[in-house]
């Protein structure tokens, strides 16, 4: 459904686009599947406070992902930002301290009338867009990752992983092997993500992350952090922590 925010902004809750009244198609911009679901939240719960138990089990849990406040934290922030560059006068989200988030009550929210049935038909039935396809795409090199871990055997990682560094214990293994230079960093963000996302470094556990090398030149990107137990020199019974965003 489309929503029309202060007057000003128009939301449409199921592709995550978010522009001016009246600006062009191309200028609308489109959020992540997580920054999505977390403003659709607001918006249905306008006026009311969500707390952020609620945010953690309707984003990440109901997704089978795992979430943490740092990452809900991060996201508001995007969202606060990206809501500031369109309408910089007025505050849409509030916090409320040791509690949630919730969308001011003083921003206006009105729903959109669907179009005409005879408008709809004159469009395609269906248009794959980017951000349904990174969706999907992420979602299958997900499933693809920890059905691979599972039958990797690490005894001999070196021919498929590569050591990055230790966490505790722990070593923690990319798939792609790293420029020296890099190293420094993503071993601080594979720190970052282990303790954000709780994940311990237990007896006869190991770490497997996937970076996007976009980070690594100060732009955004997305990191995958898998913990798994090792079960007869196999890595099993793996918890898999992902941002969409950094």
């Amino acid at each position: 459904m489309k929503y029309l925010l202060a007057d000003a902004i128009v939301y449409n809750d199921e592709d995550g686009s978010v522009s001016l009244i009246n600006a062009p198609d191309e200028d609308a911009q489109i959020l992540t599947c997580t920054a999505n679901t977390i403003l659709k939240l607001l918006v249905q719960h306008h006026g009311n406070v969500i707390e952020r138990d609620t945010f953690l089990h309707e984003v990440w849990d109901r997704r089978g992902l795992q979430g943490s406040n740092n990452s809900l934290n991060q996201y508001i922030s995007i969202l606060r930002k990206m809501l500031a560059s369109l309408l910089p006068d007025a505050l849409f989200i509030v916090t409320v301290p040791k509690t949630g988030f919730m969308l001011s009550s003083d921003v206006t929210v009105t729903p959109q009338e669907e179009a005409p049935p005879a408008a709809k038909m004159a469009k395609p039935a269906w248009r794959a867009r980017p951000e349904r396809l990174f969706c999907g795409a992420l979602t299958l090199a997900i499933v693809t990752l920890c059905l691979w871990i599972t039958a990797i055997k690490p005894v001999n990682p070196q021919r498929e992983i590569h050591l990055l560094t230790h966490i505790g214990s722990c070593p923690v293994y990319t798939f792609t092997p790293l420029a020296d230079v890099f190293h420094e960093k993503a071993i601080a963000l594979a720190q970052t993500l282990q303790q954000d996302g709780h994940l311990p470094c237990l007896k006869n556990s190991i770490f497997y992350m996937h970076i996007q090398r976009t980070l690594f030149y100060g732009h955004e990107g997305r990191l995958v952090l898998s913990q798994c137990s090792l079960t007869r020199d196999k890595a099993s019974a793996c918890r898999t922590l992902y941002y969409y965003e950094w």
